[in-house]
């Protein structure tokens, strides 16, 4: 070998020898950087003239398992959409509570008037235990319009959450798209684009927590995105998802379409954005957070509201058709009436104005009766025990959907209160194990792309032996050429 062809490849050698410490530098100072894939810089031997001349740097790339990172981000979308039903779940469940030995809980509501019924019939004289009859039913009457509000602000803050989480899909698609277009300008300069594919692949991440979504490589580096629905979010070009909440808020009666609005997309057609399905499970978006929110708008909410709903009717009826026809009122309304029409009976219950001395009414026609236009006799206790009775009577559960057995109130209240119950367990359930899969998955990315300091600083080591190889070479040149120049 010539001293040119030695001092070639040690240069070469000094130089491939930096490209690398630069890079294992890099992995190591992101080792705890989220979304960092280990960086790889390749070398090869050149030759000239059919011996070898060093050697060359090929480029740096990064770490990827595209199995993997699938599945890890299969499992972000599954992740969010059990979160987002499951923290509804424990709202829906805050305020009409699990059981009747819970303070406020709708069941104990019940049972404290049955039981403030009962006192009353011992005494119907008294105008403390038909105070506390009155409480109790007020505070019944409380608790259904509160539900049904509480369910309406649900719905209203889910549409806010729909419309922020489109804005989120759509801007990082067209953030990817730009950087898209960068590696791909870069590619072809030549130059390192793994900083770009890191954005890039944490902005798919962002992406893959609201829409499953899976990617598809395409030319100089660049990708294409789709649900996993099959639904088309990039490929070549950005296609927008839109969705425009209520300006007013929702409402019970207020249903997709009348006049809640679906999600769209624009799919390139010259008609305009086009209805897409969403929050029934076979949707092309459904799966993440954003499919578990139309869910909760358009199903869970309005299926609770409809139980609840079911039990404020149930409740006027026992007070006016079980009742003897001498305890309503002159427009043949019971304790509880109804002060509107159609969806969301709970939200318009309230306790007959007869009784009520807030509203001019008088206590004592809890015992005479609603109708009655002066105080009676003071034992009277036919009507009281009407209403205990009316209150514990099996009825048919008309109107319920998740209920068929007939039963009283108090049942009534608890069969709606465990069959949600039971549905937020479940929904609680999920979460705990797609939080325990989805950790489990993130470290085996992490495992596969991530970066090991040890084996990085081992790496380090090599390189420094080589460093010092090279560096003999070309210090034996150099004394080399000195003793030519000194002969």
């Amino acid at each position: 070998m010539s001293i040119a062809s030695a001092f070639n490849s040690a240069a070469s050698g000094l130089r491939a020898n930096s490209r690398l410490v630069e890079t294992v530098a890099k992995n190591v100072s992101n080792a705890l950087t989220p979304g960092y894939a280990r960086r790889t810089t390749e070398v090869s031997s050149t030759f000239y003239n059919g011996q070898g001349a060093g050697v060359a740097v090929v480029g740096t790339s990064r770490a990827e398992n595209a199995q993997v990172t699938a599945e890890r981000r299969a499992a972000d979308s599954s992740l969010g959409a059990a979160s987002t039903l499951s923290s509804a779940y424990s709202q829906i469940m805050d305020l009409i509570g699990t059981s009747a030995n819970e303070a406020g809980s709708l069941m104990g509501l019940v049972d404290d008037m049955e039981a403030g019924l009962i006192s009353l019939a011992a005494s119907p004289d008294s105008t403390t235990a038909q105070a506390t009859v009155l409480t109790s039913a007020q505070a019944i009457a409380d608790k259904l319009n509160a539900v049904t509000a509480d369910n309406n602000t649900i719905r209203t803050d889910v549409e806010n959450s729909i419309s922020a989480q489109v804005d989120t899909v759509n801007a990082s698609l067209h953030k990817v798209d730009e950087l898209n277009e960068k590696i791909a300008a870069q590619r072809t300069l030549g130059n390192d684009t793994t900083s770009l594919e890191d954005e890039r692949a944490r902005l798919v991440d962002d992406i893959s927590s609201i829409v499953p979504v899976s990617t598809v490589k395409r030319d100089n580096g660049m990708i294409g995105i789709y649900s996993t629905n099959g639904g088309v979010l990039l490929n070549a070009q950005v296609y927008e998802l839109s969705f425009e909440p209520n300006s007013g808020g929702v409402t019970a009666e207020m249903t997709l379409g009348a006049p809640l609005g679906s999600l769209m997309q624009d799919q390139g057609s010259s008609a305009g954005p086009v209805t897409v399905d969403a929050g029934i499970g076979s949707g092309k978006f459904d799966g993440g957070s954003l499919g578990a929110l139309f869910e909760l708008r358009d199903s869970v909410v309005p299926d609770y509201q409809s139980e609840v709903d079911a039990f404020a009717t149930d409740l006027i009826e026992r007070f006016r058709d079980l009742m003897p026809a001498g305890f309503v009122d002159g427009a043949g309304d019971g304790l509880f009436v109804d002060a509107g029409a159609g969806v969301g009976v709970a939200g318009r219950i309230e306790i007959n104005t007869a009784v009520d001395p807030d509203q001019g009414g008088e206590i004592w026609r809890l015992r005479d009766g609603l109708s009655a236009a002066s105080e009676g006799d003071k034992g009277f206790t036919e009507f009281v025990l009407a209403m205990s009775d009316a209150m514990a009577t099996d009825r048919s559960p008309a109107g319920f959907t998740y209920q068929t057995a007939s039963a009283d109130s108090s049942a009534m209240a608890s069969g709606i209160a465990s069959y949600f119950s039971g549905l937020a367990d479940r929904a609680d359930e999920d979460m705990s194990f797609l939080s325990s899969l989805q950790a489990s998955l993130a470290q085996n990315e992490i495992n596969e792309t991530g970066v090991d300091s040890d084996e990085e600083l081992a790496h380090l080591m090599v390189l420094e032996d080589a460093y010092a190889a090279n560096a003999r070479v070309m210090s034996a040149i150099d004394e080399l050429m000195q003793r030519i120049l000194e002969i």
